[in-house]
């Protein structure tokens, strides 16, 4: 029994990072982060269709002292090239002049786009679970461009949350069903599928190969063996790190082969 006047303290989960957002307004748009401040190497971390700078959690509590990570909500624009240099723009805000840059799905395909914008500005290129082009994602009926396109922005976000509560009890479907409740908008989610399907390949980087790093897993049910061995046509001098286990999230799923990863190439470069 609670004794007058006491209050009952919720739990957060570990996931839920908002005391530690920031929005970060350049120009008419807002761009939520968060920075761990830390003096080590920047790493600025780009989720993908699904899910808020928080997805990268397990990276901010494991690497979040030794590495400055700076996890990014991008608004919703689905224009790969308008979010390259609105991810400039944020970082000329923050006093960065140069960083590496981790992309996951979607945020992996822009993030090819900042690097070619801006490369004297990328020190290392991390692409996760990603492609370069979208069409054999659209075998899966529910990236299909026509399914995408047709419906309003709730109608999408609901779709999607009902796939996610068929899914068996994991951490992975407590966030992604908090994601979809309205932690990230439906306009949000909606503007990067919009990005998705409409994606094109990026021309080549001014960032050589050997500065790019190429994350997958053998086990990812979004991203198939197609688009995968794309990726790394693609890059074919790149570092290929395939995961044994992970899915399209590997960043929740298997934190410590992907974060592994990270402190291999980063802390090889200080």
């Amino acid at each position: 029994m609670i004794a007058a006047g006491q209050t009952t303290r919720v739990a957060v989960p570990p996931w839920d990072l908002s005391s530690s957002i920031v929005h970060v307004t350049i120009g008419d748009t807002v761009w939520p982060c968060i920075d761990t401040k830390a003096d080590g190497p920047a790493l600025v971390m780009l989720p993908g269709s699904v899910g808020t700078c928080e997805m990268f959690f397990k990276q901010i509590a494991a690497l979040g002292g030794d590495l400055r990570l700076i996890s990014i909500s991008y608004p919703a624009e689905p224009d790969p090239a308008r979010l390259a240099d609105g991810l400039a723009a944020l970082l000329d805000r923050m006093g960065i002049q140069r960083a590496s840059v981790l992309g996951s799905s979607f945020g992996g395909y822009w993030a090819q786009f900042f690097a070619l914008r801006h490369g004297d500005r990328v020190d290392t290129l991390f692409l996760g679970n990603t492609f370069v082009t979208p069409g054999e994602l659209f075998l899966n009926p529910l990236f299909a461009p026509d399914f995408v396109k047709s419906r309003d922005a709730a109608a999408l976000q609901a779709v999607w949350r009902s796939r996610v509560e068929q899914a068996p009890a994991s951490e992975l479907r407590d966030i992604q069903l908090a994601m979809l409740a309205g932690r990230q908008s439906a306009e949000n989610l909606k503007a990067r599928f919009i990005g998705v399907v409409n994606a094109t390949p990026c021309p080549p980087l001014p960032v050589p190969d050997s500065r790019v790093i190429v994350i997958d897993c053998a086990d990812d049910p979004i991203i198939p063996p197609a688009s995968r061995e794309a990726v790394c046509a693609r890059y074919p001098r790149a570092k290929h790190h395939s995961l044994e286990f992970g899915g399209h999230y590997p960043h929740i799923l298997n934190p410590q082969g992907y974060n592994r990863i990270i402190t291999e190439h980063l802390t090889s470069r200080v």
